[in-house]
Protein backbone atom coordinates (compact mmCIF):
# COMPACT_ATOMS: atom_id res chain seq x y z
CA UNK A 1 0.00 0.00 0.00
CA UNK A 2 1.31 3.42 -1.01
CA UNK A 3 -0.31 6.58 0.37
CA UNK A 4 -0.05 9.68 -1.83
CA UNK A 5 -1.39 12.85 -0.22
CA UNK A 6 -0.43 16.35 -1.32
CA UNK A 7 0.34 18.39 -4.40
CA UNK A 8 1.93 16.87 -7.50
CA UNK A 9 5.21 18.62 -8.22
CA UNK A 10 8.93 17.95 -8.25
CA UNK A 11 10.36 17.45 -4.74
CA UNK A 12 13.62 19.21 -4.00
CA UNK A 13 14.34 17.92 -0.49
CA UNK A 14 13.58 14.74 1.44
CA UNK A 15 11.14 16.41 3.84
CA UNK A 16 9.02 17.77 1.02
CA UNK A 17 5.57 16.14 1.24
CA UNK A 18 4.77 16.64 -2.43
CA UNK A 19 4.12 13.80 -4.87
CA UNK A 20 6.44 13.30 -7.82
CA UNK A 21 7.37 10.51 -10.24
CA UNK A 22 10.62 9.77 -8.41
CA UNK A 23 8.71 9.13 -5.15
CA UNK A 24 6.40 6.67 -6.92
CA UNK A 25 9.29 4.90 -8.67
CA UNK A 26 11.27 4.59 -5.43
CA UNK A 27 8.25 3.03 -3.74
CA UNK A 28 7.21 0.63 -6.51
CA UNK A 29 10.34 -0.36 -8.46
CA UNK A 30 10.88 -4.08 -7.96
CA UNK A 31 7.46 -4.65 -6.38
CA UNK A 32 5.73 -7.75 -7.75
CA UNK A 33 2.72 -8.03 -5.40
CA UNK A 34 -0.61 -6.30 -6.02
CA UNK A 35 -0.40 -2.59 -5.21
CA UNK A 36 -3.01 -0.31 -3.61
CA UNK A 37 -2.41 3.44 -3.89
CA UNK A 38 -4.47 5.60 -1.54
CA UNK A 39 -4.73 8.99 -3.22
CA UNK A 40 -5.79 12.42 -2.00
CA UNK A 41 -4.53 15.28 -4.17
CA UNK A 42 -5.69 18.56 -5.69
CA UNK A 43 -3.24 17.95 -8.53
CA UNK A 44 -0.37 20.11 -9.67
CA UNK A 45 2.29 19.73 -12.36
CA UNK A 46 0.88 18.15 -15.51
CA UNK A 47 4.21 16.68 -16.62
CA UNK A 48 4.87 14.94 -13.29
CA UNK A 49 1.31 13.60 -13.43
CA UNK A 50 1.76 12.24 -16.95
CA UNK A 51 5.06 10.61 -15.99
CA UNK A 52 3.38 8.87 -13.03
CA UNK A 53 0.52 7.79 -15.32
CA UNK A 54 2.89 6.15 -17.79
CA UNK A 55 4.92 4.53 -15.02
CA UNK A 56 1.78 2.95 -13.53
CA UNK A 57 0.53 1.79 -16.94
CA UNK A 58 3.84 0.00 -17.56
CA UNK A 59 4.17 -1.49 -14.06
CA UNK A 60 3.83 -5.31 -13.99
CA UNK A 61 1.75 -5.40 -10.78
CA UNK A 62 -2.04 -5.11 -10.63
CA UNK A 63 -2.51 -1.56 -9.37
CA UNK A 64 -5.62 -0.26 -7.63
CA UNK A 65 -5.92 3.45 -6.95
CA UNK A 66 -8.34 4.29 -4.16
CA UNK A 67 -9.38 7.94 -3.93
CA UNK A 68 -9.68 8.86 -0.25
CA UNK A 69 -10.48 12.57 -0.55
CA UNK A 70 -10.17 14.28 -3.90
CA UNK A 71 -8.52 13.48 -7.23
CA UNK A 72 -8.32 16.72 -9.18
CA UNK A 73 -6.34 18.07 -12.12
CA UNK A 74 -3.06 16.15 -12.56
CA UNK A 75 -4.04 13.69 -9.81
CA UNK A 76 -6.68 12.28 -12.16
CA UNK A 77 -3.84 10.91 -14.33
CA UNK A 78 -2.79 8.69 -11.41
CA UNK A 79 -6.35 7.35 -11.27
CA UNK A 80 -6.31 6.77 -15.03
CA UNK A 81 -3.03 4.86 -14.79
CA UNK A 82 -4.49 2.21 -12.49
CA UNK A 83 -5.81 -1.19 -13.47
CA UNK A 84 -8.71 -0.50 -11.11
CA UNK A 85 -9.92 2.86 -9.79
CA UNK A 86 -12.08 3.05 -6.67
CA UNK A 87 -13.84 6.12 -5.28
CA UNK A 88 -14.53 6.12 -1.54
CA UNK A 89 -17.88 7.43 -0.31
CA UNK A 90 -17.98 11.22 -0.38
CA UNK A 91 -14.92 11.67 -2.60
CA UNK A 92 -14.74 13.94 -5.65
CA UNK A 93 -13.04 14.04 -9.03
CA UNK A 94 -12.26 17.12 -11.15
CA UNK A 95 -10.90 17.75 -14.65
CA UNK A 96 -9.99 21.07 -16.27
CA UNK A 97 -7.93 22.71 -19.00
CA UNK A 98 -4.20 23.15 -18.51
CA UNK A 99 -3.19 26.53 -17.12
CA UNK A 100 -0.04 28.60 -16.95
CA UNK A 101 1.34 32.05 -16.19
CA UNK A 102 2.43 34.13 -19.18
CA UNK A 103 4.20 37.44 -19.72
CA UNK A 104 5.56 39.07 -22.83
CA UNK A 105 4.58 40.28 -26.29
CA UNK A 106 1.84 38.78 -28.44
CA UNK A 107 4.28 36.36 -30.09
CA UNK A 108 5.41 35.02 -26.73
CA UNK A 109 1.83 34.77 -25.47
CA UNK A 110 0.85 32.87 -28.62
CA UNK A 111 3.59 30.33 -27.90
CA UNK A 112 2.14 29.75 -24.44
CA UNK A 113 -1.35 29.35 -25.94
CA UNK A 114 -0.07 26.83 -28.48
CA UNK A 115 1.66 24.86 -25.74
CA UNK A 116 -1.51 24.81 -23.61
CA UNK A 117 -3.57 23.53 -26.54
CA UNK A 118 -1.06 20.71 -27.12
CA UNK A 119 -1.08 19.83 -23.41
CA UNK A 120 -4.89 19.77 -23.39
CA UNK A 121 -4.82 17.33 -26.32
CA UNK A 122 -2.45 15.05 -24.40
CA UNK A 123 -4.71 15.19 -21.33
CA UNK A 124 -7.76 14.35 -23.43
CA UNK A 125 -5.94 11.33 -24.91
CA UNK A 126 -5.45 9.96 -21.37
CA UNK A 127 -9.13 10.46 -20.51
CA UNK A 128 -10.28 9.01 -23.84
CA UNK A 129 -8.26 5.84 -23.21
CA UNK A 130 -9.69 5.47 -19.71
CA UNK A 131 -13.33 6.44 -20.22
CA UNK A 132 -14.26 5.92 -23.87
CA UNK A 133 -15.89 9.36 -23.78
CA UNK A 134 -15.70 11.47 -26.94
CA UNK A 135 -13.10 14.18 -27.41
CA UNK A 136 -15.91 16.73 -27.71
CA UNK A 137 -17.49 15.71 -24.41
CA UNK A 138 -14.16 15.70 -22.59
CA UNK A 139 -13.28 19.11 -24.05
CA UNK A 140 -16.59 20.53 -22.81
CA UNK A 141 -16.04 19.13 -19.32
CA UNK A 142 -12.48 20.42 -19.15
CA UNK A 143 -13.57 23.89 -20.32
CA UNK A 144 -16.28 23.84 -17.64
CA UNK A 145 -13.79 22.70 -14.96
CA UNK A 146 -16.10 19.81 -14.22
CA UNK A 147 -16.48 18.31 -10.74
CA UNK A 148 -17.83 14.76 -10.42
CA UNK A 149 -19.24 13.02 -7.38
CA UNK A 150 -17.92 9.54 -6.64
CA UNK A 151 -20.99 8.06 -8.33
CA UNK A 152 -20.66 10.25 -11.43
CA UNK A 153 -16.96 9.47 -11.74
CA UNK A 154 -18.00 5.81 -12.02
CA UNK A 155 -20.96 6.60 -14.26
CA UNK A 156 -18.69 8.29 -16.81
CA UNK A 157 -15.93 5.65 -16.47
CA UNK A 158 -13.25 7.77 -14.82
CA UNK A 159 -13.41 5.21 -12.00
CA UNK A 160 -14.63 1.63 -11.77
CA UNK A 161 -16.58 1.50 -8.53
CA UNK A 162 -17.61 3.28 -5.36
CA UNK A 163 -16.24 1.52 -2.31
CA UNK A 164 -18.98 0.23 -0.06
CA UNK A 165 -18.75 0.37 3.70
CA UNK A 166 -17.84 -3.06 5.03
CA UNK A 167 -19.77 -4.14 8.10
CA UNK A 168 -18.08 -6.34 10.66
CA UNK A 169 -19.42 -9.81 11.48
CA UNK A 170 -21.11 -8.71 14.71
CA UNK A 171 -22.95 -5.93 12.89
CA UNK A 172 -24.06 -8.38 10.18
CA UNK A 173 -25.45 -10.80 12.78
CA UNK A 174 -27.19 -7.99 14.67
CA UNK A 175 -28.80 -6.75 11.46
CA UNK A 176 -29.91 -10.26 10.48
CA UNK A 177 -31.51 -10.86 13.90
CA UNK A 178 -33.23 -7.47 13.84
CA UNK A 179 -34.62 -8.13 10.36
CA UNK A 180 -35.81 -11.60 11.37
CA UNK A 181 -37.61 -10.18 14.40
CA UNK A 182 -39.29 -7.54 12.24
CA UNK A 183 -40.53 -10.05 9.67
CA UNK A 184 -41.55 -12.91 11.98
CA UNK A 185 -45.10 -12.89 13.37
CA UNK A 186 -45.12 -12.80 17.16
CA UNK A 187 -46.41 -16.37 17.27
CA UNK A 188 -43.36 -17.50 15.34
CA UNK A 189 -40.77 -15.95 17.63
CA UNK A 190 -40.81 -18.93 20.00
CA UNK A 191 -39.92 -21.24 17.11
CA UNK A 192 -37.26 -18.85 15.85
CA UNK A 193 -35.51 -18.67 19.21
CA UNK A 194 -36.43 -22.15 20.53
CA UNK A 195 -33.60 -23.46 22.65
CA UNK A 196 -31.98 -20.06 23.10
CA UNK A 197 -31.36 -19.24 26.75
Amino acid sequence: TLTLSGSIRKRYWDEDKSIDAELVRDALDGVTEDVVIKLNSNGGDVFEGVEIYNYLKAHPSHITVEVTGVAASAATFIVAGADKAVMNTGTTFMIHEASSFAWGNKSELQKVLNALETIDDSIISIYEAKTGQSKEQLTDWMTEEKWFSAEDAVRFNFADEVKKEQMDVVALVDNAVAKAMETQPKTGLNKLFKGVR
